[in-house]
């Protein structure tokens, strides 16, 4: 993370007569004190100043000093609270998402980045006193462990297990935006997530863009369009691997054409809606970036399927090649029969 930010600042400041000031503090929390000596090793090998002005070192739980690094960011930045917090636990039973809510809460514009071992947790359900105990941090009660055990051993199966675990974490944690992307060891072959939580949709299209830019190897079972980002637990067993690479980025952009007007529509039946809207509702259901999303609404735009009106309610030309924010999606007049519509 250290070194991140230093290529950041170095990339930014690229051409620039004024340079960026990175004005960055950074906080490493390990329980175990043999990882927080050798990390103050590595630090000062590589020139960094251990427990000094940008850096501390805490040798304790992070749910120990978790208020304690929340407060000093606060004081930093007393409106937004810019922050990631990387929780790397890994563990089902170790990550504590009322601790998340809080982080959240206090911290309108941070982002928290968990580890965490969907496929472990699915497998070893049970309504054991041991279990229920175990799960006690993510806030899951004997009524829904019975509920997801009957899911898992039913039709959906683990599809079905881990799209409700899902929509259980980001309600718990009071996330408006998650992304869930599925880290597969070619070894142990127990899926982790690498699940992305935050309030604010820039942060969530910028953690989609991260992906696609850097091609990594986290992938999904599912379609390229609205339910990529989820399970398809009628059908999980026939679905296709989607691994962020260039052409199921071409697929996608296929199956959201084919998708995107019965989804617009069902949003904008009785009235248009903004541009900004449009990303609010469709940023937790795919992997398709905002710019993605608005050229496929400027290609279906240009065919006539869809209007684009200005903030004031006046068209805009179909030849335009960027949407604002505020620009708005209707649908033109509807034909003489419903639900008929001619595609050009």
């Amino acid at each position: 993370m250290l070194e991140e930010t230093h290529s950041a600042s170095e990339r930014l400041n690229q051409g620039r007569t004024k340079p960026l000031n990175f004005d960055c503090k950074y906080y490493f929390v390990d329980v175990e004190h043999d990882h927080t000596e050798h990390l103050r090793r590595v630090l000062t090998d590589y020139g960094y100043q251990a427990d000094g002005g940008d850096i501390a070192l805490f040798n304790r739980g992070f749910q120990d000093v978790a208020d304690q690094i929340i407060e000093r960011i606060r004081r930093r930045q007393p409106r937004a609270g810019r922050a990631i917090f990387l929780l790397d636990q890994t563990g089902f039973s170790q990550v504590e998402l009322n601790l998340v809510a809080r982080i959240l809460g206090r911290l309108p514009a941070a982002e928290v980045i968990l580890t965490f071992a969907a496929d472990a947790l699915v497998n070893h359900m049970a309504q054991s006193t041991e279990f229920v105990k175990a799960v006690a941090p993510l806030k899951m009660t004997t009524s829904h462990i019975h509920d997801l055990i009957e899911a898992r051993d039913g039709d959906g199966g683990k599809a079905l297990v881990q799209r409700v675990l899902r929509d259980h974490i980001r309600s718990i944690a009071r996330a408006t935006f998650d992304t869930p992307f599925f880290i597969r060891p070619t070894r142990s072959r127990r899926a982790l997530w690498f699940l992305h939580l935050s309030r604010h949709p820039t942060a969530r299209d910028v953690m989609i863009q991260c992906h696609w830019a850097s091609s990594n190897t986290f992938e999904h079972f599912g379609s390229g369009d609205f339910n990529m980002l989820g399970w398809d637990a009628l059908n999980p067993g026939s679905l296709p691997l989607f691994n962020f690479k260039e052409l199921d980025a071409e697929e996608m952009r296929t199956q959201l054409l084919r998708s995107m007007p019965s989804e617009l529509y069902a949003l904008t039946s009785e009235q248009p809606i903004t541009v900004d809207t449009m990303h609010y509702m469709f940023a937790n259901r795919t992997a398709a970036s905002f710019m993605d999303l608005d050229q496929i609404v400027l290609e279906l735009a240009r065919g006539r399927e869809v209007e684009i009106l200005d903030a004031d309610g006046k068209a805009r030309s179909r030849r335009i090649r960027r949407l604002k924010p505020t620009d708005q999606i209707a649908f033109p007049a509807q034909p003489l029969l419903p639900g008929l519509r001619l595609r050009s």
